[in-house]
């Protein structure tokens, strides 16, 4: 069932990933400025029905939106009733994780004074008590302003779990596409991540080894900090030849990044030496250098020159300890130096996806970095490598 339902976004404030590093605060599941709360039930029992009184003193509302805490559930129904004795049931029939919330849905043009909202759910096997909270978008300019409702997420369990790559989104709308291929190996599932800022994922498209393209559905609004559920791959284990996406920004936010992880079972990795933490096969080792520096970081340089030959990809290798890359530039032996898109934080043994070079192949003079290790760490080792 689960690969036939929509999907909807599981929000956290801590990750066990590279970009995640640091503990943040808890943060809010959403923005709920503007926002009403009419109500909250705890789910009891496998099925379970209850009513949420409003009434007319609430007022008129335009849009609703759900929002899930303590445990996951499975929503069945969810019938709103009107003074005017009209009902209205969206279609919303869907697993929630602990902590996510639906898109904020319109109602009818012609609705009235909300007067109760029937719910039908049941808790998940294995899980515990979840609670739903419905808020309501009042009409007019007088709309109170609600207190954000906080929670402290999960952390993610990474194991089996490699990131294929991550993008910066530009612009209103922006496709953008990542390159896996055949010596990533064989994976099952993915998760999408998203970071920085909030945006709309308006299409998402698969590309395997082999088969037709496959296109989950997962058009949605992300906010910052949330990542997907685990998306199955339709039939047995899949070698992924790209991912392709169409997204945008939303207004008045910044540039939302989104990372692209998937999930190999035990023994689908490709077979690497010892000491390896990726196939490096075509790959040439353009230079190592050790994060000094303390608080404010250091600045480091890789000479490469015309000798090395020209390039197509980089990539970065993270060794001995935990980092923060705040930026990297690319000198070119002619044209503008390049910036790629790796602000982020890396964890011992790990990489960035493979970098595409602006043009065609390119003669690199220098690579420049700025970095610095994390609190409690130690002296991070980064290697560049090109193809």
């Amino acid at each position: 069932m689960r690969r036939r339902t929509s999907l909807l976004v599981l929000l956290f404030t801590l990750f066990a990933s590279p970009a995640f590093a640091q503990q943040p605060q808890p943060k809010q599941i959403w923005d709920s400025k503007g926002w009403v709360q009419l109500g909250e039930r705890e789910v009891n029992g496998k099925v379970d029905r209850d009513r949420i009184e409003v009434g007319r003193q609430e007022g008129q509302f335009k849009k609703l939106t759900i929002v899930v805490t303590d445990s996951d559930l499975e929503l069945i129904d969810f019938t709103i009733n009107f003074g005017d004795k009209t009902t209205y049931t969206p279609k919303l029939t869907h697993f929630f994780k602990e902590g996510q919330r639906t898109r904020a849905f319109d109602l009818p043009p012609s609705a009235k004074v909300i007067t109760h909202i029937d719910v039908k759910y049941k808790n998940l096997p294995g899980g515990g008590k979840a609670k739903v909270q419905v808020w309501g978008w009042k009409t007019g300019d007088n709309a109170p302003v609600a207190t954000p409702a906080q929670y402290t997420a999960p952390k993610w369990d990474q194991t089996g779990w490699q990131m294929l790559g991550e993008r910066v989104i530009d612009g209103r709308i922006d496709n953008d596409k990542i390159e896996v291929g055949r010596y990533e190996g064989k994976f099952t599932k993915l998760q999408l991540v998203a970071l920085d800022s909030d945006f709309e994922l308006m299409d998402f498209a698969v590309t395997f080894g082999k088969g037709p393209e496959w296109r989950p559905d997962v058009k949605h609004y992300f906010k910052e900090g949330s990542r997907t559920r685990s998306i199955d791959f339709p039939g047995d284990e899949r070698v992924i030849k790209q991912v392709t996406f169409k997204y945008r920004n939303l207004p008045g936010g910044g540039r939302a990044k989104l990372q692209v992880w998937g999930y190999q079972r035990a023994g689908d990795a490709p077979s690497l030496p010892p000491g390896k933490i990726w196939d490096d096969r075509g790959w040439t080792n353009l230079g190592e250098r050790a994060v000094g520096g303390g608080r404010k970081g250091d600045k480091d340089k890789i000479i490469v020159g015309r000798n090395e030959g020209k390039f197509r990809k980089l990539m970065l290798v993270v060794l001995d300890s935990d980092l923060e890359m705040i930026e990297m530039t690319v000198k070119f032996a002619r044209g503008e130096p390049f910036k790629p898109e790796v602000n982020q934080f890396f964890r011992e043994s790990s990489r960035t996806r493979a970098i595409d070079l602006p043009g065609d192949d390119r003669v690199i003079k220098w690579i420049e970095f700025r970095y610095k290790n994390l609190p409690g760490g130690g002296r991070a080792k980064v290697q560049v490598w090109a193809k």
